[in-house]
C-alpha cells in the first residue's frame, strides 16, 4: 500500500501534460464511481515525477495495458521494480475497426532484452531436434 493519500495524487492528462517521465510506484485496481465507466474496475499506474516529487496516476487504456503486459511477459516478471524509470509518450490517435484510440510508446529503464533470432525461430539452443527435419508446412 502506498504512503500517499488520494488527495495528494493528480491524474495525468495526456492532452495537457504530454510525455510522462516518472518513477514507477505501484499498479492498483480502482472502482470507477462516475461517468460512462461507472461500476467498472480499472487499473491505475502510479508514478513519482519531477524535482518536486509530484505523485501522478495514469488510468489504463487498452494500448498501455497491452504494452505493460508484454514487457512483464518478456521479463518473466510479475511486477515492475518500484523506482524504475518509465517514459510514456502519447503518439496521437489511430483508427481501428473498433473506433479511434490513442497510441503510446513506452520506454522502460530495465527493459527486457530483445529476443534473439534463435528465440524467434523457437531454437532453445538444444540439439534435440534432428537437423533438416521439415514439418511440411507450406509458407
Amino acid at each position: 500500500m502506498s504512503q500517499f493519500t488520494t488527495t495528494e495524487r493528480r491524474n495525468w492528462n495526456w492532452d495537457a501534460d504530454g510525455v510522462l517521465e516518472g518513477m514507477y510506484v505501484e499498479t492498483r485496481e480502482v472502482a470507477i464511481k462516475h461517468g460512462p465507466s461507472a461500476g467498472q474496475w480499472k487499473l491505475v499506474f502510479d508514478f513519482h515525477r519531477g524535482l518536486e516529487d509530484e505523485f501522478v496516476s495514469v488510468f489504463e487504456t487498452a494500448v498501455l495495458r497491452s504494452k505493460l503486459r508484454q514487457e512483464l511477459k518478456a521479463r518473466r516478471a510479475s511486477d515492475f521494480q518500484p523506482g524504475e524509470r518509465f517514459v510514456i509518450r502519447p503518439l496521437g490517435f489511430k483508427e481501428s475497426a473498433n473506433g479511434k484510440y490513442r497510441d503510446f510508446d513506452v520506454e522502460f529503464e530495465h527493459a527486457a532484452p530483445k529476443r534473439s533470432v534463435a528465440d524467434l525461430l523457437g531454437d532453445s539452443g538444444s540439439d534435440d531436434e534432428e537437423e533438416g527435419q521439415d514439418d511440411d508446412t507450406p509458407f
